[in-house]
């Protein structure tokens, strides 16, 4: 009988591995491609301007765009047109300028039909690609060059992770690592939180030398006062300040390096994490902020990542109708995530990850009342952060932190902009400028919340109207769900099988 079973079982595993195996291999939808532009040149009319830099609405306002670029902003529209030119009625709309996620992962290759679409009709127009769990650079390559060309209906990817620098991840010499990187200029390396002092050091140093950007985690078992130091151009996510300002995080960076150099553990009781509330310590929090702002060091706090592990035990939070948007692995994947964060530590693990989150976000307001450089990141496809839509999340926590709309606002258009030296063609709408705009129905400077109430695109010299962005959720939703969603799951089960970076 026993014998039978294993029988059974064995041959069980072999036709779900066939199955998988053939319908790994069945085609996906299309990926969607931009629209073509009808004219060279549009007139839009009637639009509220919001100038971002001095936090202010100039109404009003005409557009003149040619060949993509904003060539003009005057008063009143023109009484007498050029030939070839689309006139669109901005019907006192608010416009800003696209934005930017600084903290994306497509991590699948299954980008173009499981995420892309949503960002342009999020009105993400730009991302920062921080890498995910398999390799896709290839795809990443292709995905740019096709997005740039207008082939590929997708957020510009400004710059990407081509490389990882931090435990399981970190199996390269750095020498030709950096090589490597600095042959690309729209790379950098990603540095993880499990790299020990001297090699983030000798990282940091090759880097320097060959001109290539580091950015990512804090490491665990770096002081980021030397890290910032050292070049690290960028510290994500919200537990930079908590864990660097409080009297005990010379103790737990040792914790760390002596875990990272298998002689001892990452278990704290509760009483101890919560020094870091504590125990907080003005003097070290001012010597990291003057640090940052010494060497330029952004902060992308990605605190939607936060508060999801503050909110995974409400059901309300959990059922969010975003979900439809998801792939049912990921989903799945998700729900775990948030079963294993409500069950831990009980009632007094949630109080844990409450005051977390919420002293992340007033550590952020200190840091930027003070000139740290903030940008919006989403961390996207990590539990609960959507694609191109969480990213408007992310500007409500920035406002909750401290930061007026108009902050919020430059974090994901100015300062993005600026965080790449491209301050002349994006970041705020002025003449000149590439029109990637995003049109809006309410005044984002009066309520932040407002961004995700979107009547229209400009990207990439074309314009997509409400039923244009409209589609392209649809496209996203039908592709996640039904066989088509199983499809998609089973192609991304398979890469990561073959091509987990772990």
């Amino acid at each position: 009988m026993l014998k039978k079973l294993a029988q059974c079982a064995l041959l069980l595993a072999l036709l779900l591995t066939a199955a998988i195996a053939v319908l790994s291999g069945w085609p996906l939808a299309e990926p969607l491609s931009q629209k073509q532009a009808a004219t060279p040149g549009f007139l839009i009319k009637n639009i509220q301007l919001v100038d971002v830099q001095a936090g202010r609405i100039l109404a009003g306002k005409s557009l003149v765009i040619r060949a993509g670029r904003i060539r003009e902003i005057l008063d009143r529209a023109p009484p007498t047109l050029a030939e070839n030119v689309t006139v669109i009625d901005g019907e006192g709309r608010y416009v800003v300028p696209g934005l930017w996620d600084m903290h994306n992962h497509f991590a699948f290759q299954t980008a173009p039909q499981m995420s892309m679409p949503l960002y342009i009709a999020a009105g993400v127009t730009h991302v920062r690609e921080m890498q995910g769990i398999v390799n896709i650079n290839e795809e990443r390559r292709a995905w740019k060059a096709q997005i740039e060309a207008g082939s590929l209906l997708g957020p510009k990817i400004v710059a990407y992770a081509d490389e990882m620098v931090g435990g399981n991840y970190d199996e390269q010499d750095l020498d030709s690592l950096v090589r490597r990187s600095a042959e690309s200029p729209d790379t950098f390396i990603k540095v993880y939180s499990a790299v020990m002092p001297q090699r983030f050091l000798t990282l940091a140093g090759l880097a320097k030398e060959q001109g290539v950007v580091i950015a990512g985690h804090y490491p665990n078992s770096v002081n980021p006062i030397d890290a910032a130091n050292a070049g690290q151009k960028s510290f994500e996510h919200g537990l930079l300040f908590l864990n660097h300002a409080y009297a005990g995080a010379d103790d737990l960076r040792q914790q760390y390096r002596a875990y990272y150099a298998g002689q001892g553990s990452l278990e704290r009781p509760l009483a101890q994490r919560n020094r870091v509330f504590s125990d907080f310590d003005p003097a070290r929090f001012e010597a990291l902020v003057a640090a940052m702002l010494s060497n330029g060091t952004y902060f992308c706090p990605t605190h939607i990542t936060r508060r999801f592990e503050a909110l995974a035990h409400d059901e309300a939070f959990r059922a969010d109708e975003r979900l439809k948007y998801i792939p049912p692995m990921v989903n799945m994947v998700w729900q775990d995530d948030a079963d294993s964060e409500a069950a831990w530590e009980g009632e007094a693990g949630k109080d844990h990850l409450m005051q977390v989150y919420l002293r992340g976000l007033e550590l952020t307001g200190m840091a930027h009342e003070k000139g740290v450089k903030v940008l919006a990141g989403s961390d996207s496809l990590d539990p609960y952060s959507f694609p191109g839509l969480s990213l408007h999340d992310e500007l409500s926590e920035l406002v909750k932190a401290g930061l007026s709309p108009a902050a919020a606002l430059r974090a994901a258009t100015m300062t993005a902009a600026e965080y790449f030296s491209l301050e002349a063609d994006y970041g705020s709408v002025a003449p000149g400028k590439l029109a990637d705009l995003v049109f809006l129905n309410s005044n984002p400077l009066e309520d932040i919340g407002n961004t995700r109430d979107i009547r229209a695109v400009f990207f990439n010299g074309a314009y997509y109207s409400e039923s244009d962005l409209q589609g392209m959720l649809d496209y996203v939703e039908q592709s996640n769900s039904g066989i088509r969603g199983v499809i998609l799951s089973l192609k991304m089960f398979w890469r990561l099988m073959r091509d987990n970076r772990h």
